[in-house]
């Protein structure tokens, strides 16, 4: 399950890294159109799939939409709103990226606990809502002239030299958010059913939704807060989320886990939108899918190597240890970035 899940992100890296230009390039659109064909092929791909072989098939075509489609998404959104309203663009594109996340596990776990056959079905009611997307797609205007032939090789990650401490800072932020919520699609089921004796899809799949659906309502919230300030406030919410998912884990106490899911949704969203509006404020226009690529590519490294690991892990010291261990790395990981955005803000003082 946790390979599975993996091979996903790494396709997702894997086209940050090759294609992150391509919409600097070739266009906004092209590339859009691309990623939702993508997703497309890897739907009809899960319908069909006979065993766990094919499945990594579909993941791969499943990443490479999303590798296609994060970075060109959010520079399209900026580029379509007035430089004044910049920090609109990241609110929409976080709260995007955070609900469909959320409503994905939502949804799978209501068809897995009470519609038929649940691995085929939420397929094929994802295709109609993937070809409305590809109807919207004609609504939007191209934001990229002139255009030129995409090259598909590794050209750098695009950190801008103007505030690259600050960027880099941003990514670690992006890297620790993401590396929870990978945590929570990938094992917290496996955790809720094993660890805190919940065996329904649906509650499985609501406590992923729950973590995601807080983390948007909260980025809803703190749109109008300076950027800087939201980070800080949720690494340091972020820290308190960990300390109560060990608590849960170690008391098997359903209650308590919830409430970390909570903390810790309100932690993600706020690290996110204010990782994400810093690279977007301090991407150069001309390079913009790329340094934004490379934000993501932060993220979804913390999408792999934690999950993995702790995946890895519980097979040879159990679930808590290993959950305990990463929390370890995660609380380490957010105090170095409080710390350089905190140097980030004092220095021009």
């Amino acid at each position: 399950m946790t390979v599975t899940f993996a091979v996903y992100a790494a396709a997702v890296l894997a086209t940050l890294l090759l294609a992150g230009r391509t919409s600097d390039q070739a266009g906004r659109k092209p590339v859009l159109a691309a990623a939702l064909g993508a997703s497309a092929l890897s739907t009809v791909v899960f319908i069909l799939a006979p065993e766990v072989g094919v499945l990594f098939v579909g993941r791969i075509l499943s990443g490479l939409s999303a590798g296609l489609m994060t970075g060109t998404a959010t520079a399209t959104l900026t580029e379509l709103v007035p430089a004044s309203a910049s920090r609109r663009a990241s609110l929409v594109a976080t709260a995007v990226n955070m609900g469909g996340l959320g409503l994905g596990p939502l949804m799978a776990g209501l068809f897995a606990q009470y519609a038929p056959h649940p691995t085929v079905l939420v397929f094929e009611v994802y295709l109609p809502v993937l070809a409305a997307a590809g109807l919207c797609l004609f609504l939007v205007p191209e934001t990229v002239s002139p255009r030129q032939r995409p090259t598909f090789r590794f050209a750098g990650l695009g950190i801008p030299v103007r505030g690259r401490g600050e960027f880099v800072a941003a990514g670690v932020a992006g890297f620790a958010a993401f590396s929870l919520l990978g945590l929570f699609a990938a094992l917290a089921p496996t955790f809720v059913g094993d660890v805190l004796h919940q065996p329904s899809h649906a509650v499985q799949g609501g406590v992923v939704f729950l973590l995601l659906a807080v983390g948007a309502t909260t980025q809803l919230l703190l749109s109008r807060f300076n950027s800087r300030r939201v980070v800080m406030a949720g690494l340091g919410l972020f820290l308190a989320a960990l300390a109560l998912i060990v608590a849960a884990l170690s008391q098997a106490g359903m209650a308590l886990f919830l409430a970390g899911t909570i903390v810790g949704g309100v932690a993600v969203g706020a690290v996110f939108l204010g990782s994400l509006a810093t690279a977007n404020r301090l991407a150069p226009p001309e390079r913009r899918g790329q340094a934004i690529s490379a934000f993501f590519v932060a993220c979804y490294t913390g999408l792999i190597i934690p999950v993995v690991g702790v995946g890895v892990a519980s097979g040879f010291i159990g679930d808590f240890r290993a959950v305990l261990a990463f929390s370890i790395l995660l609380a380490i990981l957010c105090v170095f970035s409080l710390a350089s955005i905190r140097k980030t803000v004092l220095v021009p003082r």
